[in-house]
């Protein structure tokens, strides 16, 4: 028969124990030592095992309710909730039972019981206890005022909240229902909803209503209600929450009122008014606001979006994205600016402004109005002002080229005359050598009076707003540079392939190529390389967009772009320790070059040489 009580007792899952209390030995079932993760020969049987683990702070209960069945001769049963420890350090909850069925006398011999894990029982016990608290701390504390309601309406709990918000006390209240203190005028829209609910139409709902408290006066309330059922849908009560909103409801009333004053001074000022209702999706637009762009009011519908529709391409994501940032609370303040088409096709500017004026239960956006004004004159005049301005930099620019080109080019001719003039004078230069110098000068005093010719050009330019532009030839200023820098070239054996085709012409300043050409070749030879010959490569190019321009490639130093890219065309910047450099070179071209619409490019890695890219047109 024992053996049967064993085999009942693993089958369900509950560890028995058989211990001979006088001999210190206990037997522990297999179940016994699974429950706390041990196998049958892990754990001793001893009183010792027990001992080590039970959780220390729960022995002192286990030895007195011990200690009860063993002097009660057990009368009082052994039955008790402890913790444990589990092989894996997790803690269990054990239910205990045992008693003594051997005796000596007084003295228990043996005792038999069997444990059995409660903890998922006792963690949905804890789980239930602290959600029961939670709930009556919350409904008892809570600052919104909270109510149990029965389906016939009568109150069957009230907190502090609801009783300072009604001025009834809680025995008072409960001596009523809803019914009785409801506002008249709002008690069919309230019943109207809870039966709905109660029919499972709605799970709940929320409603601003009027309730009467006890010295007559009204109060306004923000009504959230929520139903519980038991296990077979039976409705038990309601859960409600009310929120006192009478100062949001008189502040309401006085905007409305300064709102019917806002519109009319506005209107009359020659503003529109709009009137953005978020909750129910609609917008409204004053007749002033559309005849702005030319619209009667029945043109124009109150549903969102035609507006936007009509807003210019070019302003629309910048509008919408002022509109919900400023809903979505990530600016302070909307305004935009943007251009609205008109009923003829034309496009007027509009300065649009917003504030919100309501808002719902979470604090979201409700209710925005605002204002359109027409700016458009403002903002042709703001545009024939920037324009002003660009001819006004532009002509700087030219002004301040043109000082560049006189001290630049001009200091290149008088360098190349003081050479020449002391290779004359030397009293070692003999006849055939003067001959062949003088030939130079002369060359050098053609184009010395051509660079004077083009800066007088420039010089009328600056009292004009456009340059001065001519159909030139490119090969031909490309011959002029190279000859230009003739003794340079054959001092430092520099190869120049020249592919610029003999027919390629285009329309341009005649003094600002030779300067943007003869600047690129000389600072090409300038940083040239020391380990192998010099080579300038010059071509032409037309991309395909039709822009025409050149290019000057060589094999020289090169020229670091990481660290100099964003300086390479600024004024006074140089990059490679040159005692000659100046900074002015680059600085002078790129201007030169944007002057008349283009744009110049670089490639270049140290070592291996730089590319130059220029569009002309």
């Amino acid at each position: 028969m024992e053996n049967i009580y064993k085999v009942i007792l693993e089958e369900t899952l509950a560890g028995y124990w058989d211990c001979y209390l006088r001999e210190d030995r206990v037997i522990y079932s297999s179940a016994f030592k699974n429950i706390f993760g041990y196998e049958e020969d892990e754990l001793p049987n001893t009183t010792e095992t027990w001992a080590n683990l039970i959780v220390p702070e729960d022995r002192p209960r286990m030895d007195e309710c011990l200690k009860q069945h063993y002097e009660s001769h057990g009368e009082k049963p052994f039955n008790i909730d402890v913790r444990y420890t589990h092989k894996n350090g997790s803690i269990i909850w054990i239910n205990s039972t045992g008693r003594v069925i051997e005796w000596d006398n007084e003295e228990p011999v043996r005792m038999v019981g069997c444990h059995i894990d409660i903890s998922d029982k006792k963690l949905t016990e804890q789980t239930l206890e602290i959600s029961e608290e939670t709930f009556r701390n919350a409904f008892e504390y809570s600052p919104i005022g909270m109510v149990l309601v029965s389906v016939e309406g009568k109150f069957l709990k009230v907190n502090k909240s609801v009783c300072d918000m009604l001025g009834y006390t809680a025995d008072e209240l409960i001596t009523k229902t809803f019914q009785q203190i409801t506002h008249p005028e709002d008690l069919e829209a309230d019943l109207t909803l809870l039966q709905k609910t109660l029919n499972k139409e709605i799970n709940g709902y929320q409603l601003e209503k009027r309730y009467l408290k006890k010295d007559g006066g009204v109060i306004w309330s923000l009504l959230n209600v929520g139903i519980v059922r038991d296990k077979a849908e039976v409705p038990l009560y309601f859960v409600s929450q009310l929120k006192d909103i009478t100062g949001r409801k008189q502040a309401e009333a006085k905007l409305k009122e300064s709102e019917r004053r806002w519109i009319f001074a506005s209107e009359g000022s020659g503003g529109g008014i709009w009137d953005l209702d978020l909750v129910n999706n609609t917008v409204f637009h004053s007749k002033q606001c559309l005849s702005m762009i030319g619209l009667e009011e029945n043109e124009f519908s109150n549903i969102p979006g035609q507006w936007t529709n009509r807003v210019h391409p070019d302003d629309r994501d910048k509008y919408v994205a002022d509109v919900r940032a400023y809903i979505n609370g990530e600016s302070d303040f909307y305004s935009n600016q943007h251009r609205v088409m008109c009923k003829d096709g034309t496009y007027k500017w509009v300065l649009d402004r917003g504030k919100v004026i309501e808002y719902d239960a979470n604090n979201r956006p409700a209710r925005i109005i605002g204002t359109h004004t027409d700016i458009t004159e403002q903002k042709e005049q703001e545009q024939r002002l920037r324009e002003t301005l660009e001819v006004i930099s532009g002509q700087n620019n030219r002004l301040l080229n043109f000082a560049y080109i006189v001290s630049h080019n001009l200091r290149t001719h008088a360098s190349n005359f003081k050479m020449l003039m002391d290779v004359l004078t030397d009293p070692v230069t003999n006849e055939t050598e003067k001959q062949e110098l003088s030939t130079h000068l002369a060359k050098v005093s053609e184009q010395l009076n051509e660079t004077i010719t083009n800066l007088n050009e420039v010089v009328s330019i600056q009292t004009n707003l456009n340059i001065q532009t001519a159909r030139v030839n490119l090969l031909n200023y490309f011959n002029r540079a190279i000859a230009l820098l003739a003794n340079d070239i054959k001092a430092w054996d520099v190869d120049i392939e020249n592919l610029i085709p003999a027919e390629c012409s285009l329309i341009h300043s005649p003094a600002y190529l030779e300067s943007i050409i003869f600047n690129l070749i000389s600072n090409a030879i300038k940083y040239r390389t020391a380990i192998a010959r010099p080579k300038i490569t010059l071509s032409y190019f037309k991309d395909a967009d039709e822009r025409e321009g050149f290019i000057v490639a060589d094999n020289g130093i090169g020229i670091d772009l990481q660290k100099h890219g964003t300086d390479l065309f600024g004024m006074y910047k140089t990059f490679n320790g040159n005692r000659d450099a100046k900074g002015i070179g680059l600085f002078i071209t790129k201007n030169q070059i944007e002057a008349l619409g283009g744009k110049i490019e670089v490639e270049s890695q140290l070592g291996k040489g730089t590319t130059f890219k220029v569009y002309l047109t």
